[in-house]
């Protein structure tokens, strides 16, 4: 009797471990883009590399955490771009003293199927914040729905 309990545990287990990394390898799936950008006092840069073929594409800015953006908020509406296109944006704002970021989210049909993808950028007092010594401190972002979320590192011992 031991063994079948000891054989069910063990098969239990490799399921866990098999639903565990199923779970992990189908995470969803975002728009195939690289946004990468800078920030200056008022204005940040953006680059957006569409990495395939994007039609119905929408772009969105917006400021979290005290920072504003002046101007459009949605400075592309129902886009179409070839893969390989570089789109560059300028975002002029202004931001609190503090740490604040500005938050940029591409959506459209890639490949016949609509994808979403967020980067945000953390301004600190106007200026790109400079990453800390502390490797605990939790990193804010913005969801799809437009929501705070702060992303926490894992514990290391």
């Amino acid at each position: 009797m031991h063994v079948k309990i000891s054989t069910l545990a063990a098969a239990l287990a490799v399921g866990l471990i098999t639903s565990f990394t199923a779970a992990a390898v189908q995470a969803k799936p975002h728009a195939p883009v690289e946004i990468v950008g800078s920030v200056q006092a008022q204005q940040a840069t953006l680059k957006i590399v569409f990495e395939s073929a994007a039609q119905q594409v929408n772009v969105r800015v917006y400021g979290v955490d005290g920072l504003t953006v002046i101007g459009t908020r949605s400075p592309v509406i129902g886009g179409t771009f070839a893969a390989g296109q570089v789109m560059t944006l300028l975002v002029n704002y202004t931001s609190a003293s503090g740490t604040s970021n500005l938050a940029v989210q591409v959506d459209g049909q890639f490949d016949g199927k609509r994808r979403s993808k967020i980067s945000s950028f953390t301004v600190q007092n106007g200026q790109a914040a400079r990453s800390s010594v502390d490797s605990t401190a939790p990193t804010i972002s913005v969801d799809g729905r437009g929501r705070r979320i702060a992303i926490l590192p894992a514990q290391t011992r």
